[in-house]
Parts: C-alpha cells; sequence; structure tokens
C-alpha cells in the first residue's frame, strides 16, 4: 500500500483513530488521516464533500449554451 500524502502540503499521512469521549456527551470516534506536518485531517466523508463541492463549483463555471461572441 502506497502513502498517502497530504492534499494540503504533500506531506506524509498517518491513519488515526479520532476520538472524544468527555464533558458528558456521547462518545463518538471515526477513522482518517492526519498530515504530521500541516495537521490536515482527511476522511471518507470529507473526501465526499469536498468532491461534491468541487462539482457544484465547476458547474457554475461552465458556460451556458447560447452564450458566445456577438
Amino acid at each position: 500500500m502506497s502513502a498517502m500524502k497530504c492534499p494540503k502540503c504533500n506531506g506524509d499521512m498517518n491513519f488515526e483513530e479520532f476520538m472524544y469521549g468527555g464533558g458528558g456527551e456521547t462518545p463518538w470516534s471515526y477513522e482518517g488521516w492526519r498530515c504530521v506536518y500541516c495537521g490536515e485531517i482527511v476522511d471518507p466523508l470529507i473526501l465526499l464533500n469536498r468532491e461534491a463541492s468541487k462539482m457544484r463549483e465547476e458547474e457554475k463555471v461552465t458556460p451556458s449554451a447560447g452564450r458566445g461572441k456577438h
């Protein structure tokens, strides 16, 4: 398996389990990747949301049919 590189700084990323269980709230955890250099966190949900956002932005930029030089 090849090492994952950070999409922000191209640094090395480590696979981690992120957990929270304090303050009387319901404990939760998830798995993802954290960059050892800049601290960027990436998990499957983050990647899915970024891709969806990128697609929405591309739709805004795509010229509409019928537009052009006059």
